[in-house]
C-alpha cells in the first residue's frame, strides 16, 4: 500500500505547497494508519507529512513508510515537545499542522484552515472537535474533559481542543519554540508565549475545521500519560507558578489527599472534621464536572480521578530520583 500527496484532490493554485503536517510518534502502530489515511485523504492535500519518531519498537515506522511520509528520528533526547521542534526545523511549508497520532481529520479540514489563514492577522487555528470513542475509558475521559475544561485550562476563549492539535503560521516558530523540558503543560506554556509574542495577531477557533482527537484507549496508556505529566510537572510549576497552576495541581492531588485523610482518620479519629472538609471539596468537584458534562458518571469520575491522581503522584515522586530524561 502506498499513498502520495500528489494523488488526485482539490488543489487551489499553490495552496498545497503551503502546508506541512508534523506528527510526533512513539509506538503509535494502533493509531497511526487511521491518522495518516485522514491526512492523505484531504480535499486540499499537504505538501509533506513529517513523522518525528522517538524510538518506536512496534510497526509505527513501517506504517509511516507505507504512506510515503518523511521520517525523522530523535537522537539523544525524546519528548513530544522536542519532536515538534524537530518537525518544524525540517519542514518547508508556511503553514504547519502539528497534531498527535491519535487525531483524525475530516476531509476538508486543511482546505478550510488555509482559507482562514488568508486573514493576515491570523497566527494560529484551533480545530473543533467531533465526538467518537473507541473504548469506555475513552468515553469517561472525553466526558471528564467536557466538564473540566475551560478558557483557563486551555487558554483560548471557547476552545474545546488543546493546542496539541493546531495549525500555525511558520513565522510563529521564528520567535517561539516548544520547551522540551515540559510534558505537563507543554501546550499551555507554548500558547502563553505565542500570545505574548504575537499580541496583535489572532488565534481562531475554526468551527469548519473538524477533528476527532482520541484519549488513551487502555489503562496502560492512561497510566503512562499521567506518570509522564507527574515527572514533568515541577518544571512547569517552576515557570508558571500562579493561580492556574495551583488549581491544576490541587485538582490532580486532591484524590490522594482524600486517601491520606481517610488513613489519618483511621489512626487519629480527631481528624474527622478535616476529613469531612476534604471529602466535601472532592464531592463538590466531581458534582460540578457531572453537571457541566451533562452526565451521570459520578462513580466512574471518582475512580478516574483517583487513578489519574495516583499515577500523577507516582510520576511526581519518581521525578525526584529518576535520571531518565524524555519520554
Amino acid at each position: 500500500m502506498s499513498y502520495s500527496c500528489e494523488e488526485s484532490g482539490v488543489q487551489k493554485g499553490q495552496d498545497r505547497e503551503l502546508v506541512s503536517v508534523i506528527i510526533p510518534t512513539k509506538n503509535e502502530g494502533e493509531l497511526l494508519e487511521s491518522c495518516l489515511k485522514s491526512v492523505y485523504a484531504q480535499s486540499l492535500k499537504p505538501m509533506e507529512v513529517l513523522i518525528v519518531d522517538g524510538g518506536s519498537s512496534d510497526n509505527t515506522l513501517n506504517i509511516a513508510e507505507s504512506f510515503g511520509a518523511k521520517i525523522i528520528t530523535e537522537q539523544a533526547f525524546s519528548s513530544p515537545a522536542n519532536a515538534r521542534n524537530l518537525g518544524v526545523e525540517n519542514s518547508t511549508g508556511s503553514i504547519l499542522l502539528i497534531m498527535d497520532a491519535d487525531v483524525i481529520l475530516q476531509e476538508n479540514c486543511v482546505e478550510n484552515a488555509v482559507e482562514v489563514f488568508r486573514d493576515q492577522k491570523v497566527i494560529a487555528i484551533l480545530p473543533s472537535e467531533l465526538e467518537r470513542d473507541d473504548s469506555y475509558i475513552e468515553t469517561i475521559q472525553r466526558k471528564w474533559n467536557e466538564g473540566s475544561r475551560s478558557e483557563m485550562s486551555i487558554g483560548v476563549s471557547g476552545a474545546k481542543t488543546s493546542g496539541l492539535v493546531a495549525f500555525y503560521s511558520k513565522e510563529v516558530f521564528e520567535k517561539v519554540k516548544y520547551d522540551i523540558k515540559y510534558g505537563f503543560g507543554e501546550d499551555d506554556d507554548f500558547s502563553i508565549r505565542v500570545k505574548k509574542e504575537f499580541a496583535d495577531r489572532k488565534v481562531v477557533i475554526a468551527e469548519n475545521c473538524k477533528v476527532i482527537s482520541h484519549s488513551p484507549h487502555t489503562f496502560k496508556e492512561f497510566g503512562t500519560r499521567y506518570m509522564w505529566w507527574g515527572r514533568t510537572f515541577i518544571a512547569y510549576l517552576s515557570r508558571h507558578l500562579g493561580v492556574k497552576s495551583i488549581i491544576n495541581m490541587g485538582s490532580l492531588l486532591l484524590p490522594v489527599v482524600v486517601f491520606v485523610a481517610i488513613v489519618l482518620f483511621i489512626f487519629i479519629p480527631q481528624t474527622l472534621p478535616l476529613l469531612a472538609l476534604i471529602l466535601a471539596l472532592f464531592i463538590a468537584k466531581i458534582s460540578v464536572i457531572c453537571i457541566r458534562s451533562k452526565s451521570i458518571l459520578f462513580i466512574q469520575f471518582v475512580l478516574f480521578d483517583f487513578a489519574r491522581s495516583f499515577f500523577f503522584v507516582y510520576g511526581l515522586i519518581t521525578s525526584l530520583f529518576a535520571r531518565k530524561k524524555g519520554r
